[in-house]
């Protein structure tokens, strides 16, 4: 009888070398891949930026539609103002759109203007109940600083989400116990303790940064809402109102507000990102100026640019003054006229210049920012 031997089953399975071939195919697939993933995403979180920029605008209109006026930053503290001739004046008093300074404090409930611009907007950000959450009796710590308010913790607490941009940060509350904003007002050209230094005679001249210099090339002050030729969209005092009519330049040509710049080691700390967003006055929190906008990892620094003298009133560093984002390649803006435009990084800082004012007269070209 013949004996068979069964054969063994053959094996089926990858080799060393077929494993590692489609780990590499699956590696560069996913290298192909992410870039565009990552770029879907922060497509998304751009369009809802340029969507919360797109209400915050709406919010201004609406309220200078039902006031007569946009709203006003209020006054907290003089940012180290100089007069025409370049002289120092004193931080002790209320300027105002005449011209003049107002020794009366404000905040109160007659004069509630120690909230700031995106607290007045709340109303017609559908934000009616985190308004009326306001206390209007609670006095200023200091006359001075009328925005710098004890209490008002519950709002404090509050995160409005529309005021974060996803592509920075997810709304948070911060340890100082306050949440923030990444949007700033325009308040036009900046002239003063950031953008120029003190000489031997103590006045103020020009110490210009990464190249720009000041318009007109004149010693002038820090300003305060209302120099003519130079005023932005955003006011402050207890008088100053800015009109639609005021927007001489056209208000398509005008910036109303933008994302601020922040670099990524100051979030909630730095003096561009330690106030209550509410009440965080006419400060570098809320308020930005005419320099191009710049990316959150690159904002610039001011300290040590002025040489003479040996202690320059130089304070901090310039990216409190400037707009910025997270963003590749820009910064979303909304003008007067509502709508959300795109500033690259790059624009001539002549044509920002011309944006941020209302009121300089100068011809701007759609295709130059």
């Amino acid at each position: 009888m013949r004996s068979r031997t069964r054969p063994e089953p053959r094996r089926s399975g990858f080799t060393l070398i077929e494993l590692l071939v489609v780990i590499a195919i699956i590696a560069v697939l996913i290298a192909l891949l992410l870039p565009a993933v990552q770029a879907a995403r922060e497509a998304g979180r751009r369009a809802q930026c340029t969507n919360n920029l797109k209400q915050i605008g709406l919010g201004f209109l609406n309220f200078e539609s039902a006031n007569g006026h946009l709203p006003q930053g209020p006054f907290d503290g003089h940012p180290k103002a100089v007069d025409a001739a370049g002289n120092p004046v004193p931080a002790q008093s209320i300027y105002d759109e005449t011209g003049g300074y107002e020794s009366s404090t404000c905040c109160n409930a007659l004069h509630p203007d120690g909230f700031g611009h995106f607290f007045k907007i709340l109303p017609f950000l559908e934000q009616q109940p985190l308004y009326n959450l306001a206390n209007f009796a609670i006095p200023p710590l200091a006359s001075d600083r009328p925005a710098n308010f004890a209490g008002q913790d519950s709002i404090a607490l509050i995160a409005v989400p529309g005021y974060y941009c996803p592509s920075r940060r997810a709304p948070q509350i911060y340890s100082n116990t306050t949440s923030k904003n990444d949007y700033a007002g325009c308040a036009g050209f900046f002239q003063g303790e950031m953008y120029e230094c003190q000489d031997a005679s103590n006045r103020w001249v020009p110490a210009p940064p990464n190249g720009l210099t000041p318009y007109k090339n004149e010693r002038d002050a820090v300003n305060q809402g209302d120099t003519s030729g130079r005023k932005g969209a955003i006011a402050h005092g207890v008088r100053s109102k800015r009109r639609i009519s005021d927007f001489i330049d056209g208000t398509s040509n005008s910036i109303l507000a933008a994302e601020k710049s922040l670099p990524n080691d100051r979030h909630g700390t730095d003096g561009g990102d330690n106030e209550r967003w509410f009440n965080a006055g006419w400060d570098e929190d809320a308020i930005r100026y005419h320099f191009p906008p710049v990316a959150d990892a690159t904002a610039p620094s001011l300290n040590g640019h002025c040489s003479t003298p040996s202690s320059p009133k130089t304070g901090g560093n310039l990216w409190r003054r400037m707009f910025g984002s997270s963003h590749p390649g820009g910064v979303n803006a909304v003008l007067g006229d509502g709508s959300v435009r795109f500033l690259k990084f790059s624009i001539d800082p002549g044509s920002m210049r011309k944006l941020s004012t209302i009121d300089d007269g100068e011809v701007l070209s759609a295709d130059s920012f």
